[in-house]
């Protein structure tokens, strides 16, 4: 039985059920996990940058006593991880807007036409290139959980698709696609859905409770 370039029938199945779980994760969990792996890595890095800071500044005496680097760069290292995590938490987000910023004043810039040597039309594509980052960059920030809802339902179907095309190889490319666009759409849906839920759960915490109007005294 031929198999996915001649590969041993064990290790083609265990490839394609991992990328099909893998992408099952990713398409309506995928944000989660994305939220959790860029956490993880600010908590490592800023926990590293830490407990260096920490040990290259240790060794010095307070009333007598001598801060040991290692328990400094301990204490800073705990400090750092907590930065990290916050800061990657939020920074990745406003670094992906800005991609998708960059991206539409890149392609609203060379669609403008090439450039003649004419300053007018080269102050045209600079500031409309301008205009689309500036718009872009401030709805995709806004958006910013739906399209990562997007981008990792994408990626799950994708990776979906591609396991199941591996596992039904050298046939079954239709039932590969199907499978993958029908993942991405539900998982798209999923998430999106789960988004609004929770903006709106937000949105009615953050809101003033309501005044209600104390009833009249009974007559005598």
């Amino acid at each position: 039985m031929a198999t996915f370039f001649n590969l041993d029938p064990r290790v083609v199945l265990a490839i394609g059920a991992a990328l099909v779980l893998l992408g099952l994760a990713l398409a309506f969990w995928g944000r989660g996990i994305w939220r959790r792996i860029m956490a993880l890595i600010g908590m490592v890095l800023g926990g590293i940058i830490g407990f260096i800071a920490g040990y290259a500044i240790g060794g010095f005496t307070v009333g007598g006593y001598t801060i040991s680097p290692y328990v400094l760069g301990l204490i800073l290292s705990l400090i750092g991880a907590l930065i990290g995590t916050l800061l990657f938490a939020k920074l990745v987000n406003i670094a992906l807007a800005l991609v998708i910023g960059l991206a539409a004043a890149a392609l609203v810039f060379f669609s403008l036409g090439a450039s003649t040597g004419t300053a007018t039309l080269a102050d045209a594509r600079v500031i409309g290139a301008i205009i689309a980052f500036v718009v872009v960059f401030a709805l995709s920030y806004y958006f910013i959980e739906e399209l990562l809802a997007i981008l990792t339902a994408a990626i799950g179907g994708a990776l979906l698709g591609f396991g199941v095309y591996i596992l039904l190889w050298p046939g079954g490319i239709i039932a590969a696609a199907a499978a993958g666009i029908g993942v991405f759409a539900l998982g798209m849906v999923y998430q999106t859905m789960k988004v609004r839920r929770q903006k709106r759960v937000a949105a009615s915490m953050a809101a003033p409770p309501t005044a209600w109007a104390n009833p009249p005294p009974p007559q005598q």
